[in-house]
């Protein structure tokens, strides 16, 4: 037999576990108990080497053995050293049989398994860690396939280990990572790194997810690369937060932006708003001259002159506008007629680009709880707005289509109004921007006006954009809410007056149908 540095005997107890003389018995208390021979020769096994909390157990055992009660099979028991160190062994016993084939005793052939069991125990331990972790663990091989997964990434993204064992980790691929971050990943992990970062992942029923990772290599004993490991936490709330929290941050700076600008514009109009009248009056009174001591120059001159003042009074009157918002003086509006209202206001708009305006509602439309002159103003910049944008299209008449119909939204009903033209569309890229105080992709104007709709409606909890027809042009599409305008707030609740109820006259039941008709001014 070939001794190594954990193996133990053979050690020859008699019937009465005493220990026999034996030619390895030498090495056996030298190496192992840490005495000498005669130490142990003639001395009980169980007293003299096997703790206290043991002795019981072992003697037991040794007796089933001998009395063939027990089948010859391993087992393990401790063993105390001379210094009082327990050590865990594993035993082979054979029975020893005199001349008459009468058990006189027992080889038994032991190993040390002490630190075999500590280190299992470990990775027992580690193991139950991992597959308990609150994060996702995964490990590839160097070729980057997929060798293990922890219950946890099961649950997060819906693919058991079977689905993804031997795969690329690709398949929770969202296309939203770039090529390049990929490369700097593996080339810091290829190189002994650890690649910290944030993916935005998919799972298996196609659900966007966002995770941070930590991977690392994991090296033999040679301290060569065999697999990665991938420590992986879903972050859901902690991306919220922060979504929200640079939402905040943007409105702020917007807010102050807008603020200190609206502070600018009201100065301006204010200070504007009385040369202007001074100079509109004098061009007034030499107006009121006889014709005949006008030339024809000077007669178009100061046609010219009033244009350009009414001009500047309408950009002062959006920065008015725009700079000190009013309150809304709400009350019950028949939406067909407000927007009827508002097409007639920009009559003078229509008529000069020639345009054909036509309009459709859906009968029975709930009336609207909602300020009819900020309304109107509304409704009646966005026609202006698509009469002008149709007219810069040449070899096309300009076509504006006005139309309202009832939305059933998730809670509750909503007007849904749309006024859409034929003129060359918008960027797609600007679409939001247009919005925005002071931007405008035209020549002339101050950019205040859809800004003005927006903050509007706004104030009325609707919404509005712009979108690109299929056919070509654009579609300003308004969504109102219907009821009052405090009800329609979000997660606000009126605890100290009931709601004002919505009149008789607007029935949300009326099927629908058509009430088409064709403006031309």
């Amino acid at each position: 037999m070939r001794r190594t540095d954990t193996s133990i005997g053979p050690l020859i107890p008699d019937s009465q576990a005493t220990v026999t003389p034996a030619r390895t018995a030498t090495w056996f208390t030298q190496s192992f108990v840490g005495g000498r021979r005669n130490d142990l020769i003639g001395k009980e096994w169980f007293e003299s080497c096997v703790p206290e909390s043991y002795r019981a157990q072992g003697r037991g055992l040794f007796q089933e053995i001998l009395s063939g009660a027990r089948h010859q099979m391993p087992h393990e028991g401790e063993v105390m050293t001379r210094h009082g160190e327990r050590r865990l062994v594993s035993w082979n016993e054979s029975p020893l049989f005199d001349p008459e084939e009468r058990v006189i005793g027992l080889t038994c052939i032991g190993e040390d398994i002490t630190e075999a069991r500590a280190a299992e125990h470990e990775l027992r331990k580690l193991s139950q860690a991992v597959e308990q972790s609150p994060s996702v663990v995964m490990i590839v091989d160097t070729r980057g396939r997929i060798e293990y997964v922890n219950p946890k990434f099961t649950r997060l993204t819906g693919f058991t280990l079977e689905e993804v064992k031997g795969k690329n980790p690709r398949v929770l691929k969202s296309g939203e990572t770039s090529s390049t971050e990929y490369a700097n990943l593996w080339k810091t992990v290829s190189e002994g790194g650890e690649w910290r970062g944030v993916f935005h992942n998919r799972k298996k029923d196609g659900e966007l997810y966002w995770e941070t990772a930590s991977i690392s290599a994991i090296k033999n004993a040679e301290g060569k690369i065999t697999h990665y490991l991938a420590v992986k936490e879903d972050i859901p709330e902690r991306k919220r937060l922060e979504q929200e929290v640079e939402a905040g941050n943007r409105e702020i700076v917007k807010t102050q932006s807008l603020t200190a600008m609206g502070r600018t514009a009201s100065m301006i109009a204010h200070d504007l708003r009385n040369p202007l009248s001074s100079i509109k009056m004098t061009l007034q009174i030499l107006g009121d001259r006889a014709v005949a001591d006008w030339q024809d120059e000077e007669q178009e001159l100061k046609q010219i002159a009033l244009e350009q003042v009414r001009y500047m009074e309408e950009i002062l009157a959006d920065l008015l506008s725009y700079s000190r918002p009013d309150a809304l003086k709400p009350e019950w509006l028949s939406i067909d007629k407000l927007l009827d209202t508002a097409i007639i206001l920009a009559q003078k708009q229509i008529r000069d680009c020639q345009a054909h305006v036509s309009t459709w509602y859906q009968t029975g439309l709930p009336t609207l709880h909602g300020d009819v002159g900020k309304l109107r103003q509304v409704f009646s910049n966005m026609v202006v707005n698509a009469v002008q944008a149709a007219e810069g299209v040449a070899d096309r008449r300009p076509e504006v289509t006005v139309s309202a119909h009832l939305d059933l939204g998730e809670d509750r009903p909503r007007v849904r109004v749309e006024i859409c033209d034929n003129g060359g569309g918008i960027d797609p890229e600007q679409a939001d921007r247009l919005f925005e105080p002071f931007f405008t992709t035209r020549a002339r104007g101050t950019g205040l006006g859809l800004a003005i709709v927006k903050r509007i409606i706004d104030q009325h909890h609707g919404t509005v954009h712009l979108e690109p027809r299929v056919q070509g042009g654009t579609c300003a599409i308004t969504i109102l809410a219907t009821g009052p305008i405090e009800d329609t707030q979000p997660n606000k609740t009126r605890h100290d007056q009931s709601p004002e109820p919505i009149p008789e006259s607007a029935p949300l039941d009326t099927p629908p149908s058509r009430r088409q008709t064709s403006i031309k001014l």
